[in-house]
């Protein structure tokens, strides 16, 4: 469990940064760790332009040229932000409760052992993260922040308020990742399109095949149970409702009906179909691929489309989809297979990751009870010994 949870454990925003760079842990974290913004010039322009009513007003007497946008600096400054727990090594945690929205910030004065639970309305709370953990002979670097309110009236001030600041400041730690990517040296990552994948032996030697992937921000064991809830006799297909739903929106709960499938099992294409998927291998947590075999066109086309989990770092995920497909005749396959599925398949399949990432880590970010949740202790239950091939 992510540290920063302990402080917004159910925030309204959620940003992450992730980078994967070449150099080992304890390097990557000192270089995080004490990083410092204002090396970047124009970085250090906008803090000095955002904390100028303080200046004025005598509240921040640091000399410009002394002011430093690290985590200890920041922390030590009375800038209102403090040191709410820190891993070394691995995760430092940085927060605040305030009235940002005000020209001239005020904050207030919360021990560490309450911020958690501060409820006093009139008040906005941001906390932010470093992670930093070994990945692929390199290591990850994870940047994330978090904001929420203690009121409605609150949060709408702390939205507006972040609507002005928010592009400016999402820049500003885009830069900084990209700043520590270029200083320790980027970890090129495999293209999904390029490697072997469980599930390819279903459809050897295809003449199509599409490839699309996609990072969520939470472990497999939130994202398996989405999975699991795929078809038109289940939860939809989380793509474009009105295409493949007979607009019927997609289920965006977790059913606990829901929460296996079995090699053999059928999943409706359509709501109203006969035909459809038949799930071909099934790994829970890891790995579920359907095929078809249909007669359209004036051919007979067969596919196999594989859902590949992969842990990325310890609290993420890689989601890789990917169609296999060959028919008969050749002119049937051809233009089925290059011509009209390809644009139809790649605006559908961005929309289902898309959509299946946003609820993943909806739940993720609010790290519900996996005792309590039926969808996981049903995949406990299901065991790695199980799974049909």
């Amino acid at each position: 469990m992510r540290a920063i949870q302990h402080y917004l454990g159910s925030p309204r925003h959620v940003e992450i940064h992730r980078i994967t760079v070449q150099a080992p842990p304890d390097a990557a974290w000192y270089a995080a760790r004490h990083f410092d913004g204002a090396s970047i010039p124009w970085v250090r322009v906008l803090f000095d332009l955002r904390s100028l009513p303080s200046k004025l007003l005598g509240r921040d007497t640091t000399p410009a040229a002394e002011a430093r946008l690290g985590v200890d600096s920041i922390t030590t400054r009375r800038t209102g932000f403090q040191l709410l727990e820190e891993r070394p090594g691995e995760e430092v945690v940085v927060g605040a409760i305030g009235r940002f929205w005000n020209l001239d910030i005020s904050f207030a004065s919360v021990p560490v052992s309450q911020f958690a639970t501060f409820a006093e309305p009139g008040w906005g709370r941001v906390a932010w993260a470093i992670r930093v953990e070994p990945f692929e002979g390199g290591s990850q670097i994870v940047l994330e922040l978090r904001t929420d309110a203690t009121d409605d009236e609150s949060w709408k001030a702390l939205q507006r308020y972040f609507s002005v600041i928010g592009p400016f400041s999402h820049l500003i730690r885009s830069s900084v990742m990209a700043h520590i990517e270029t200083l320790l040296g980027p970890l090129p990552r495999a293209r999904d399109a390029d490697r072997s994948l469980p599930g390819d032996q279903f459809v050897p030697g295809p003449h199509y095949t599409l490839t699309h992937g996609i990072d969520i921000e939470a472990p497999p064991m939130f994202v398996w149970p989405w999975l699991m809830q795929l078809g038109c006799d289940r939860g939809g297909w989380y793509s474009i409702d009105t295409l493949d739903n007979d607009g019927v929106p997609s289920v965006e709960e977790l059913m606990p009906e829901w929460t296996a499938r079995r090699v053999g099992d059928r999943v409706a294409a359509k709501p109203k179909a006969t035909d459809g998927f038949q799930v071909r291998a099934v790994e829970p947590g890891s790995l579920l691929v359907l095929g078809s075999e249909t007669d359209r066109l004036g051919g007979h086309m067969e596919s196999a489309w594989s859902f590949v989990l992969e842990p990325l770092g310890r609290d993420a995920t890689h989601l890789v989809t990917r169609i296999r497909a060959r028919g008969v005749p050749r002119w049937s396959e051809w233009f089925q297979g290059a011509i009209l599925f390809p644009p139809v398949h790649a605006i559908m399949q961005h929309a289902q990751l898309h959509n299946l990432k946003r609820l993943a880590e909806r739940e993720a970010q609010a790290r519900v009870s996996r005792s309590s949740n039926p969808t996981t202790n049903a995949l406990s239950r299901e065991g790695n010994g199980k799974a049909q091939h």
